[in-house]
């Protein structure tokens, strides 16, 4: 996916006990498929999503992620690099005295992966933590999908990516958006040429979409998750009748499972 021409730099006053931290939130240098945000999503509940997580070069958000068990995140391939792990988060600029932070240790690309301008196919990475999170109210694992989904099933995202809104594209609380799969044929015909039996489109109403700073996180439908924000169009997001290509869980499986279990 295209570089987007607009960058911006956001700072996130986050409280300690006793001090505050400021947190540059910047997407310059992302790479062209990191773009990817929350377009027209509302705030979630807070902590309904207890799988989501935050992945951080020092203060520089650059991906979401996904968490699977107590010390295995499951993110995007194109989210390449060695993390700070922010788990039960809702609010970045605010302490919610849920928050964990775990440091990446390691990293497993799905050896398909090529990171080729023209194919994001197999666009996963495993990161394992180098401490175990705790588990709590906040902090939860997500399974994963073992069948595909259906068109028209429903389904949503989350994250901390750029909105539409001009005077505060950056949101400090975390952003859901409800959408449904669409069909192969819709995607294929999106994105000609490009689309695989390892992608699953989502999405594709007007000014609804992942877009700036999402890549990795979670599509999750009927209490899995599908899928993994992947790419898709971005002059702008959220283009009537283009919907956003995930990765396809269902076919991942048995390759994740193997890697968690060998490592």
């Amino acid at each position: 996916m295209e570089d987007p021409e607009g960058r911006e730099t956001r700072t996130w006053r986050w409280p300690t006990t006793g001090s505050s931290i400021f947190l540059f939130l910047c997407v310059t240098g992302l790479s062209h498929a990191d773009a990817l945000k929350i377009f027209n999503g509302t705030e979630c509940v807070p902590h309904s999503q207890p799988w989501q997580v935050g992945l951080f070069e020092g203060g520089n958000l650059r991906c979401g992620g996904v968490l699977l068990d107590r010390r295995w995140v499951l993110t995007a391939a194109h989210c390449s690099g060695r993390y700070w792990v922010r788990l039960g988060e809702h609010s970045l600029s605010q302490l919610d005295w849920t928050e964990q932070l775990r440091r990446s240790a390691f990293s497993v690309t799905h050896p398909g992966y090529q990171g080729s301008l023209q194919s994001y196919d197999h666009d996963l990475r495993l990161l394992r933590l180098g401490t175990p999170v705790l588990l709590t109210g906040s902090v939860q694992p997500l399974p994963l999908a073992t069948t595909c989904a259906a068109a028209g099933t429903e389904c949503h995202i989350s994250g901390w990516g750029i909105t539409n809104r001009p005077w505060s594209p950056f949101p400090d609380r975390l952003q859901c958006l409800n959408l449904s799969i669409v069909s192969s044929a819709t995607c294929q015909a999106a994105f000609p040429g490009r689309i695989t039996d390892n992608m699953v489109c989502a999405g594709g109403i007007a000014g609804e979409d992942a877009c700036q700073g999402d890549s990795g996180g979670p599509l999750v439908c009927r209490g899995v998750l599908q899928g993994l924000v992947s790419w898709g169009s971005v002059d702008p997001c959220g283009q009537k009748g283009v919907p956003g290509v995930y990765t396809n869980i269902c076919k991942y499986v048995d390759w994740i499972r193997m890697v968690i279990r060998n490592n």
